[in-house]
């Protein structure tokens, strides 16, 4: 279709400028040429001036191509451990799954492509030979909208067992297309015995005893006899007795222990097998303990009570690592004599312009101890500006009630995926409604979000110099973060994750080294990728690459690994990849302008067995799923009932089309038609004698 940039009226003047140019050199008959000739040359013109001036209006062609392709039926497949555990026929199951495949494409026209729950591409059983180790069927169906555009699906099934163990359950969400669930795996409760649970503190102080926890599901061992050991390199410490009554009936064994080395201690809980057991992998279960010389000591001042305190209290308790005082005002204010042997200092709405803690707040600036501020109403803001270096508040008392997210350009430490996307769905929180100053070296690890815009404006700042650290966190009520998460997950770990975070970095040691090179954090599962961090300096702490590094790894069996990489701008950090069970010690060597420097420590990598703790499919979970989504639920004995269906419907090809602009000033051929109107009036004038 021919168009043009400019309104259509614009044609009239682009042929009143041909008609009229025309017509001043040929309205009378003035050459040696007869009557008709003129005529010619008069349209001639006409349309070589009318072109001219068209072509200023950048005229464009605007062409729509459309193609057809087919709709798709995406067949999902759980191909998880449970799966393949709990399911003898599973080979069988997808042979099925294949055949009805090559029916349907071959019958309806549809495509029919097969997912596992990576999103990977399945075409043969052979594919299916690596399980996966965890049932993260709320993500997989989300990514297969990124996969598949969704004007091509017609819908969706799932075949699944119904176990998840990652993310949140599949029947939280509605789904932007028809979702089908066909049961797999076997819903009754297999023989077995499973330690179902470990419970112990990541952390324990030298010199003290800890306890290790162990939760035991049994089922099918009705009024039998169960013995439960604790192991440390292979050796027995410990052993408790344990008596199965009830079938699924929870026991629970603990066991203390003595915090007697020092650095990551490695503890097995184990289960003696008993007979007629359907599995003997989910009878152990690792702890692995880091035996510290002390705790980190936290001073909390707040001028009242109030529901966040709570909120954070409830994070510092689950660490066993922070030691802290409430001190509130209004409550119960206590005289501090030493304010140096602090390591934090958390300012709950202080300094405020009643005054409390005035004294105290300026003796903990001087002493450089890393603060953490969580803003309020009615602060005191020339204090406030005197002790906090990242953030300049500036008057306002209006508050607005936002969202917040995660700024992804925050490198100082890292949250999950998974918590992260629990984030995004949390409700909103009061945050300020002015702008305040930062200062350019504070790193913003939280940004406002209203609605669906993200807006660049800092609510949770960190910032660090050669004396000390601070954080900024300018909401208010976000302890609704916590329920809210609970009821959604029952769990805090999302809460929890960033506070512990947030003190981790406070608490750790302020000196600035020119060679460090340390894990991410300090365990990590068998399958997940092990990443460390690099950074490297110059002596006037300009951070610098391209110098090369050597990692050495030693587990507990006294295996080596050795490992040879060069940082650089684009790719600064080292991934390694997955490593086998176990607590590792890990040395990086460096030579730095000609001095050689050492960095090393410890981290931990745990087994993933989640898979293994529970083999019962859920089908009332496909139920549900499949009822939200407009869809049905099958049992696997029932796929000629699906088959039927899915073949009763028809699935015409889907149109899609994209526009294309040409304009026409771009081609010779207008030219060319204007430079032969041109030469033809040329021509007739010159044949008759004329110019």
């Amino acid at each position: 279709m021919l168009d043009i940039s400019y309104s259509p009226y614009w044609l009239i003047l682009c042929l009143s400028l041909g008609l009229g140019y025309a017509f001043l050199l040929y309205n009378k008959h003035k050459g040696p040429w007869k009557p008709i000739w003129n005529k010619v040359l008069f349209v001639l013109r006409t349309i070589a001036i009318t072109l001219i001036a068209y072509l200023l209006l950048e005229p464009f062609l605007n062409i729509r191509r459309t193609e057809s392709e087919d709709s798709n039926i995406v067949f999902l497949i759980d191909d998880s451990e449970s799966v393949n555990e709990g399911d003898d026929n599973f080979n069988k199951t997808f042979s099925s799954i294949l055949q009805l495949k090559e029916k349907l494409e071959d019958e309806k026209g549809v495509h029919i492509p097969i997912l596992n729950l990576k999103g990977d591409i399945i075409t043969s059983s052979d594919s299916l030979e690596g399980f996966q180790k965890s049932s993260p069927l709320n993500q997989s169906l989300k990514n297969i909208s990124d996969l598949i555009d969704e004007a091509l699906i017609s819908r969706v099934v799932l075949f699944s067992d119904g176990i998840y163990n990652q993310g949140i359950s599949p029947d939280y969400y509605a789904f932007p297309f028809e979702l089908s669930t066909v049961g797999l795996g076997d819903t009754v409760q297999k023989k077995d015995v499973v330690l179902k649970e470990i419970r112990y503190n990541k952390v324990a102080y030298q010199g003290n005893e800890f306890p290790i926890e162990v939760d035991i599901l049994q089922s099918g061992f009705d009024n039998q006899v169960g013995r439960v050991k604790l192991l440390k390199e292979g050796k027995t410490i410990d052993q408790e007795v344990i008596n199965f009554i009830g079938n699924d009936n929870l026991s629970t064994v603990q066991f203390l222990v003595s915090a007697d080395d020092f650095g990551f201690q490695s503890y097995t809980v184990r289960v003696e097998a008993l007979e007629g057991e359907f599995i003997q992998e989910n009878n152990s279960k690792n702890a692995y303990v880091n035996i510290i010389e002390g705790k980190k000591k936290i001073l909390f001042l707040a001028p009242y009570p109030h529901p966040d305190i709570k909120a954070l209290t409830a994070s510092l308790d689950q660490n066993t690592n922070y030691e802290y005082e409430l001190n509130i005002a209004s409550v119960n204010k206590k005289q501090l004599k030493n304010i140096a042997e602090y390591d934090l200092a958390i300012l709950f709405h202080l300094p405020n312009r009643n005054n409390v803690f005035i004294s105290e707040i300026r003796k903990i600036a001087n002493a450089n101890i890393p603060i953490w501020f969580v803003n309020g109403p009615n602060m005191a803001f020339n204090i406030y500006n005197e002790v906090n270096k990242s953030t300049e508040l500036r008057p306002s008392a209006e508050v607005d009630e936002a969202f917040a997210y995660i700024n992804p350009k925050f490198d100082l430490f890292q949250l999950e995926n998974e918590k992260q996307e629990i984030q995004s769905k949390l409700p909103p929180v009061y945050l300020p409604y002015v702008k305040h100053q930062f200062h350019p070296l504070a790193q913003s690890f939280m940004m406002k979000r209203v609605g669906n815009v993200k807006t660049q404006q800092p609510i949770f700042v960190f910032y660090k110099d050669d004396q000390t650290r601070q954080a900024t966190l300018l909401a208010q009520n976000f302890r609704v973060w916590r329920m809210v998460e609970y009821l959604n997950t029952e769990r805090h770990d999302f809460f929890d994750s960033w506070v512990s975070k947030t003190i981790q970095y406070l608490t750790a040691n302020n000196k600035r080294d020119l060679f460090k090179v340390f894990p991410i954090k300090d365990a990590f599962l068998d399958n997940e990728m092990i990443k460390f961090n690099v950074e490297l300096y110059n002596e006037v702490f300009d951070r610098i690459f391209d110098v090369p590094i050597s990692l050495i790894l030693k587990n507990e069996k006294d295996s080596i690994l050795n490992y040879e990489f060069t940082p650089d701008r684009l790719k600064p950090n080292f991934d390694l990849g997955t490593l086998a069970q176990g607590v590792y010690d890990y040395t990086a060597t460096g030579n730095l302008q000609g001095v050689n420097y050492t960095s090393s420590g410890q981290f931990v990598v745990d087994q993933f067995d989640i898979e293994k703790q529970n083999l019962k499919a859920n089908f009332n979970l496909l139920r549900r799923v499949a009822q939200k989504n407009n869809g049905k639920f099958y049992k696997v004995d029932e796929l000629s009932s699906l088959e039927s269906d899915l073949m009763a419907n028809d699935y015409p090809k889907v149109l899609s089309g994209e526009s294309e602009v040409i304009p026409i000033t771009q081609n010779i051929i207008p030219y060319i038609i204007i430079l032969i109107l041109l030469f033809s009036e040329w021509f007739i004038r010159r044949f008759f004698g004329s110019y």
